[in-house]
């Protein structure tokens, strides 16, 4: 059985690959100063980076998160910026879990490229785990009254939606909104961050208006809050592993031309090997972001489980491998002005972002003695 990608998976990856390497280097991503590109997203949009995932009947491509993890690996060795790949998660939850009213509404715009959404998930004193959500809203006549405080929520200054995590009633359930952040009784914070080429902000909601429309599938759903955290790991994790190739290529180029001894350093065995345990690392990581991004546009069983293999993995290779790339640079790796550090930053943020290693293995390692208890594999 083939389970590689298809010669037109490969040929759109090559197309988003070659017009980022051509005009969006690192310099452009300086440039821009984590300000929000429009020129950038415009022109990926006529790519049809926007449609992919939206239903043909809504204007779009029609395709599955497999397709858009190719390209989400491009955009981590771009450094691409919120609110890009951000929009593309949020797509994938208009159309599995948003009504037919709701997909009708929001998916010609995102094909369209017209709309905008980030998610706002992590609050303070909380954990990775849905349950720690406490941002409430409450009944109030025919809608509902919304308080709490959302943290690291990508461009949402620039954004048009929220896509936020909240809980309907004091201890009740879960589910997810769709609300314009200049919404009355919300206010936004810049936080500054370890990653310097994207805007996080604390979002507040004090005392918001919250409508039925507004509300993702028209009630609370636990499911639509794991398939926001899942998809989004699948995210972060293919773009950890586009961080980690892109460093990758630098070091080795940098060994290849470096002279010591009157040779390359590249010629040396010490560094051979330390090239190839990055590179095995970073094959590795592939084959787990992909095997997570299947898992989660099939609804696969395992899943969960999937996902969170793929997470701390891909966490665990960018880490080692932007460290062991910045260190094969030698003294030159740790200058502001060569800029590996950016891709350092970048996987930093990703990797404690949507769950962090140590939640993720808890994750496995509980899935899998539940597994042992009922005699399941």
């Amino acid at each position: 059985m083939d389970f590689d990608f298809s010669e037109e998976q490969y040929m759109f990856r090559d197309s988003v690959k070659g017009f980022l390497e051509e005009k969006y280097g690192l310099a452009k991503v300086c440039e821009k100063d984590g300000e929000f590109d429009a020129s950038l997203w415009a022109e990926l949009n006529e790519m049809g980076t926007f449609s992919m995932l939206v239903p043909e009947q809504f204007g779009g491509l029609g395709l599955s998160f497999v397709d858009v993890s190719l390209v989400l690996e491009e955009y981590g060795r771009a450094l691409v910026p919120a609110p890009i790949s951000e929009t593309i998660v949020a797509t994938d939850l208009i159309v599995n879990h948003g009504s037919e009213t709701q997909k009708a509404r929001w998916l010609p715009l995102i094909a369209a490229g017209n709309l905008k959404i980030v998610p706002a998930i992590v609050e303070a004193d909380a954990g990775y785990d849905p349950e720690d959500i406490s941002a409430t809203a409450v009944t109030s006549g025919n809608g509902w009254r919304l308080s709490g405080r959302k943290l690291l929520v990508p461009h949402a200054v620039a954004a048009d939606l929220i896509l936020a995590a909240i809980r309907f009633g004091a201890g009740g359930p879960l589910g997810l909104i769709l609300i314009e952040p200049g919404r009355e009784g919300i206010s936004l914070r810049d936080h500054t961050t370890l990653d310097l080429l994207n805007r996080f902000y604390e979002v507040t909601f004090d005392n918001v208006s919250i409508l039925q429309d507004d509300i993702l599938g028209g009630e609370a759903s636990l499911s639509a809050v794991q398939r926001l955290l899942d998809v989004s790991g699948v995210a972060a994790a293919t773009q950890m592993t586009g961080i980690a190739s892109k460093v990758l290529d630098e070091a080795v180029a940098y060994a290849g031309q470096r002279v010591q001894f009157d040779k390359p350093i590249g010629s040396f065995q010490a560094i051979k090997h330390r090239c190839a345990d990055m590179a095995v690392s970073i094959d590795a990581s592939r084959s787990a972001a992909y095997y997570a991004a299947w898992a989660v546009a099939e609804h696969a069983p395992d899943s969960g489980r999937a996902v969170s293999i793929a997470k701390s993995f891909c966490g665990d290779t960018s880490r080692f491998v932007c460290n062991e790339g910045i260190q094969l640079h030698g003294g030159i790796g740790f200058t502001w002005e060569l800029g590996l550090h950016l891709y350092l930053r970048r996987a930093k943020v990703l990797e404690y972002s949507y769950g962090d290693a140590a939640y993720h293995r808890e994750r496995v390692l509980t899935d899998t003695l539940s597994n042992m208890r009922l005699g399941t594999s």
